[in-house]
C-alpha cells in the first residue's frame, strides 16, 4: 500500500550553517536528510560536492546545519510515530548576494492521527 505524502513543512530554514552556500554544489529540489543528534537536535545532511584539486568530481555527505525550535516541534510526533520523512532543498541563498540561507521542505505520509477532519456533509 502506497501513502500518500502532503507537507508537513513548507519552508524551514536551517540554522548554524557548516558549509560555503556557492562552493558547496547544492541545488533546488536535492535531496536532503534528517539526524538526530545527541543533544535532540534535527541536522541536515546533504550531498556536497567538491571537485579534488579542481578537476576530480567528488562528493561526500556533510552537514549542513541543524532545524530551529518551531520546526523540531512540528516534527516530534512524526519522529515518533516513525513516519518515513522526505525532504529537499527549496531555497539557496548564496554568500556573494546576502546573507547565506538554506531552507528545506518536509514532506511525510500523514496518518489519521494528524490529518485534518474530512470535511463535513451538507444534508439538502
Amino acid at each position: 500500500m502506497q501513502h500518500v505524502i502532503q507537507p508537513i513543512l513548507n519552508k524551514a530554514k536551517v540554522h548554524g550553517l557548516a558549509v560555503n552556500v556557492a562552493r558547496s554544489g547544492l541545488c533546488l529540489n536535492d535531496p536532503a536528510e534528517l539526524h538526530i543528534t545527541e543533544e535532540g537536535r534535527l541536522e541536515i545532511h546533504a550531498l556536497i560536492k567538491r571537485p579534488f584539486l579542481g578537476l576530480i568530481p567528488r562528493s561526500s555527505k556533510l552537514a549542513l546545519g541543524h532545524l530551529g525550535p518551531r520546526a523540531t516541534a512540528v516534527l516530534a510526533p512524526h519522529l515518533e510515530a516513525g513516519t518515513p520523512l522526505r525532504l529537499r532543498i527549496v531555497g539557496l541563498t548564496p554568500e556573494h548576494i546576502a546573507a547565506p540561507e538554506v531552507f528545506v521542505s518536509v514532506w511525510g505520509a500523514l496518518s489519521p492521527r494528524y490529518a485534518a477532519p474530512p470535511p463535513m456533509a451538507r444534508n439538502a
